[in-house]
């Protein structure tokens, strides 16, 4: 006797599910909707969403997922659910308050309150003035949540967090020097500038005089720090700041589920459009060779540049070139290499030529340059096929043409996200020439249009990622070690290369921090990055052709007396727009140059308070605050030291600032 179909789908549903993890938000059948056996579980879905959370069994009084009067499929689906729900819920945000920065005495700074805010409890509020006691009273607060909660705190992987690490245990997430992700107890702590990189003012936030803050004044008659002459204030500004990130957290995850980072969703958001093929670590190393950043030049070398200058932009340069421009998307069994010259399937070509400042190449310390006269070139087809229109390459050998028959363009990804986030924008307009910038109403377009940004500029760069540089990370106590499975995966390395991740690469009286290559990496397809890049470049290279007195590009701009012969428009994608208008520029190398505004800038307080200024703008990688008339010595040779304004904080528990002694790198080449 044939099985009832109901039982016929629970018992795959059931050998299905034993594949599914509860951290992917993709239930498992959803590919299986348009099967009619399965049209049931579509209707369970519905019905779900809009009641917005599960229903009780009034026979049982219970969840239907313990109600036996429903089928094992529904039963099954209503569980998942509610676990989705449940996780949703507990969402918390840590936020700390620490002594103010202070770069000219140098002081180590330490925190003194932390508040755990969630919707689902009160705020929890940690006063301590002795550190030890204060990270011990902040663990407990995290450790005595009820079940199992993820807790943000931005940019905590890198200040936050990094007052606890000598505390925590078990493996930890690092990237860089700061933490992606950590446990304490049956909680996890997420960095959620991973997920929305934005400092928090950008959403909102509220004003504060951080000197009230300080700890180095003395109230006489209690012989406490003056700061607690202002703790009400202080507290209230830490739980707004955390109530400003809940409210995008919570809306992060509600839009593109517990993603780590915003390169997991733009990624996942992508892949609903496109099958982009992954390719094995051989076939990355050989296409790896034709990945390059964006194009940075000085080019008409150092000096000081006086006169009317433009700045011309593209709009949304990556997302223009990934919606028009088609990029291969396939693995090793989708190319053919060859010789000869390229054709329409050709997207990346190795050569050697003579070079007229067109393609780019490393030169023989590893930097990026397009000024290598003649040699070997691995480049795109975009930034060939732009050489050869201008005339900018001769002598031309073809080494090798790379084909691919699997390409595309990722338009049906890039156009709905770029014309919402127009449409947000607009909306954001209207509301604020009504004065309703600081409404509900504008806040929730404020986060769609950070949304809208993010994704659309995070994309191509996840197809790049090179796994093999990654690594994961134990901590323990002192002198023990991490469990005997942690190390299974070194056994496929040689005994040279594996004693070294024998032994910690970090320990003191507190904790130690074992080390080792990531044995679960997979990689996306530098292949596509690679073509994206390209084609950003020859665009870039395409323009330059019609620029007049250009002294500077970056990846996505000119700066130059004119610009004519290239679509413009203020918000099209991929058009020029004229951003500003400058009287006197200073080049002093790449990443590191001035200019003088014709109209000044209006500023926010936040702004001036960083050391902005509304006649000109300083432009350094890495550091900030640095004068017009420093880079006017910097032009004459002589050497700036700025320190950081903030203490750099790392896993190995150690804080400073930072110093950075900067000079000028370009060659003189025009002295105005």
């Amino acid at each position: 006797m044939a099985s009832p179909p109901s039982r016929s789908i629970a018992d795959l549903e059931a050998r299905l599910a034993l594949n599914w993890n509860e951290d992917d938000d993709t239930p498992p059948l959803q590919s299986l909707a348009a099967v009619p056996a399965f049209r049931e579980l579509a209707d369970i879905e519905a019905r779900l969403q809009a009641n917005g959370k599960p229903e009780t069994s009034k026979r049982q009084g219970r969840p239907p997922c313990h109600d036996e009067a429903v089928s094992p499929l529904e039963r099954q689906h209503k569980c998942r659910h509610e676990k989705r729900e449940t996780r949703k819920r507990q969402i918390a945000i840590l936020d700390m308050e620490t002594d103010p920065f202070d770069a000219k005495l140098k002081r180590h700074i330490k925190p003194f309150l932390c508040v755990l805010y969630s919707d689902e409890f009160e705020p929890i509020i940690i006063w301590e003035e002795n550190r030890d006691e204060f990270i011990r009273g902040v663990l407990s607060a995290i450790s005595g949540l009820p079940g199992s909660w993820i807790i943000y705190a931005h940019n905590g992987g890198k200040f936050d967090f990094l007052f606890l690490v000598s505390q925590l245990r078990g493996e930890v997430k690092f990237k860089g020097r700061g933490i992606m992700s950590a446990r304490v107890g049956e909680h996890e702590l997420r960095d959620s500038s991973h997920i929305i990189p934005e400092r928090l003012a950008a959403f909102a936030k509220d004003k504060f005089d951080y000197d009230r803050n300080r700890d180095d004044i003395f109230d006489i008659a209690s012989r406490k720090p003056n700061r607690d002459r202002w703790r009400k204030e202080i507290i209230d500004y830490c739980i707004a700041d955390c109530r400003y990130t809940l409210n995008i957290v919570k809306s992060f995850i509600e839009n593109f589920g517990f993603k780590l980072t915003i390169g997991q969703a733009a990624m996942s958001e992508l892949r609903k459009h496109y099958n982009v093929k992954k390719i094995n670590h051989g076939f990355d190393t050989q296409l790896r060779q034709f990945y390059f950043g964006g194009r940075v030049e000085c080019l008409a070398g150092r000096g000081h540049f006086v006169g009317d200058y433009e700045l011309h932009d593209v709009n949304s340069m990556y997302p223009a070139v990934m919606a028009n421009c088609e990029h291969p998307i396939g693995d090793f069994s989708d190319y053919d290499l060859r010789r000869g010259e390229p054709n329409a399937s050709t997207v990346f070509v190795d050569l050697v030529c003579h070079n007229k400042g067109a393609l780019i190449a490393r030169d023989a310390e590893g930097f990026t340059s397009a000024t290598i006269d003649r040699g070997r070139f691995r480049t795109t087809i975009w930034e060939y096929n732009v050489a050869r229109q201008y005339g900018l390459i001769e002598d031309v050998e073809i080494i090798a043409s790379w084909d691919c028959r699997l390409r595309s363009n990722f338009s049906n990804f890039i156009h709905p996200l770029y014309d919402n986030r127009l449409k947000t924008k607009d909306a954001m307009r209207a509301l604020k020439e009504q004065g309703l910038q600081t409404t509900p109403a504008f806040l929730d377009l404020k986060k769609d249009d950070i949304f809208f940004k993010l994704l659309l500029n995070n994309s191509y760069g996840k197809f790049a990622m090179n796994p093999a540089n990654y690594r994961e990370h134990y901590l323990t106590d002192p002198g023990e070690r991490p469990p005997e499975e942690w190390f299974k995966s070194l056994e496929e390395l040689d005994d040279h290369d594996r004693i070294e991740y024998l032994q910690p690469i970090f320990s003191n009286s507190e904790y130690a921090i074992w080390q080792k290559p990531s044995p679960s990496f997979r990689y996306n397809n530098v292949g596509t990055a690679a073509s994206i890049t390209g084609a950003a470049r020859a665009v870039l290279l395409a323009a330059l052709q019609h620029a007049k007195g250009a002294i500077y590009c970056d990846t996505d701009s000119i700066i130059c007396r004119a610009l004519e012969g290239v679509q413009k428009h203020k918000s099209d994608l991929g058009a020029w727009d004229l951003e500003d208008e400058f009287s006197k520029v200073i080049v002093n190398g790449k990443k590191l140059y001035a200019v003088w505004h014709k109209k000044p800038k209006i500023l926010t307080p936040e702004q001036i308070a960083d050391g902005l200024k509304s006649d000109y703008t300083v432009k350094s990688k890495g550091t900030a605050q640095i004068t017009w008339q420093e880079m006017l010595d910097m032009l004459n040779g002589a050497n700036v030291v700025k320190f950081n304004k903030a203490p750099t904080f790392t896993k190995f528990s150690t804080q400073n600032y930072m110093s950075r002694s900067i000079r000028a790198t370009a060659q003189i080449m025009k002295v105005g």
